[in-house]
């Protein structure tokens, strides 16, 4: 699902959640900026890149080390799958010899 060019975040994600039968706990959402704010408050896991505006960091749940553009959210999503204990049956194939 792509979106683009929506200054109010809010609308379209509104609608994904609606369209996905999703809660706010259930989302992971990245941002870096105050356009972002809106949803990086009310969802269930917030991330950001390192370099993200300063008003944004201490407001989510996650900084990345990387910055945007720089695999900040292969970080993020590397995270993810290790803490939700997918990890290992996800890329196993890729570490047999």
């Amino acid at each position: 699902i792509l979106y683009q060019k929506a200054l109010n975040k809010l609308d379209p994600y509104r609608e994904i959640l609606s369209a996905e039968g999703l809660a706010d706990e259930q989302v992971a959402y990245m941002g870096d900026d105050v356009v972002d704010l809106p949803i990086l408050r009310r969802v269930g896991f917030s991330a950001t890149v390192a370099d993200a505006i300063p008003e944004v960091l201490p407001l989510v749940d996650y900084v990345a080390v990387r910055s945007g553009g720089r695999g900040a959210v292969r970080e993020v999503c590397d995270l993810l799958l290790k803490a939700s204990g997918q990890w290992d049956s996800l890329t196993k194939r890729y570490f047999k010899d």
